[in-house]
């Protein structure tokens, strides 16, 4: 098991004046309104370059320090973000600020690295059904992700739980002990041998855009057909 501590990325932000700036106007420059705040900073609107933003966080992610620069000077997280469901277009973000030396809580994804031997001979499947890890740490020891090595899965049955982990003493777990993050299970009748049921670890996705449009399309059909 492997700690990863990513380089912290930089993101310039400027106060807002709402009653003055629409977000029509906003959105004409490129910026994005946005807002910061946490247990000791007070609230403030403020603005942020829509590209600037989505290079931040295709790095960051929600786990990953952001250092702000311009009009605040604090280090922070992605808490929140709205985008357009059918466009996908940015339409506000609230970060969370971090105070040095007091713990928060934040949600940092698994990777899976090494070979599994029971997948590579086809003993069973390998299942990777925990992908994130809930922990509460200082800001300076929140980890980019956690990696952890599935060379020791041999045989049907075996398992790596939250239990195995250990992320130091800086570091605690909120996830329960008896959690299973991958296991090697038996191979179901119906699918090909060769089939995975693990996930590749893609980029963070500002919104399922296609997915929730289909499901708003699908229903709306059903409706249509009904009223017939």
């Amino acid at each position: 098991m492997t700690i990863i501590i990513g380089i912290m990325l930089q993101l310039e932000m400027k106060k807002r004046d709402a009653s003055k700036q629409s977000n029509a106007a906003l959105k004409a420059e490129g910026k994005v309104p946005a807002v910061c705040y946490g247990p000791h900073f007070e609230s403030t609107p403020v603005i942020i370059d829509d590209v600037e933003f989505r290079k931040v966080y295709r790095e960051a992610g929600t786990s990953g320090v952001i250092q702000i620069t311009g009009d605040v000077d604090e280090q922070c997280l992605v808490q929140d973000m709205q985008a357009h469901v059918v466009t996908g277009e940015l339409q506000h973000v609230d970060f969370k600020i971090l105070t040095k030396g007091e713990t928060t809580e934040v949600t940092v994804s698994i990777e899976l690295v090494g070979t599994s031997p029971a997948k590579e001979n086809r003993i069973g499947l390998l299942n990777f059904s925990h992908k994130e890890i809930v922990l509460e740490t200082i800001p300076s020891k929140i980890p980019e992700s956690i990696e952890v090595d599935i060379s020791g899965l041999e045989n049907l049955g075996d398992a790596i739980k939250i239990s195995d982990l250990n992320l130091g003493d800086d570091v605690t777990i909120l996830d329960e002990d008896t959690t299973t993050i991958v296991s090697i299970t038996e191979f179901d009748e119906e699918e090909p041998e060769d089939e995975e049921m693990t996930d590749i670890a893609m980029e963070p996705e500002l919104v399922d855009q296609k997915g929730k449009g289909e499901e708003e399309g699908s229903e709306g059909d059903s409706q249509e057909k009904d009223a017939e």
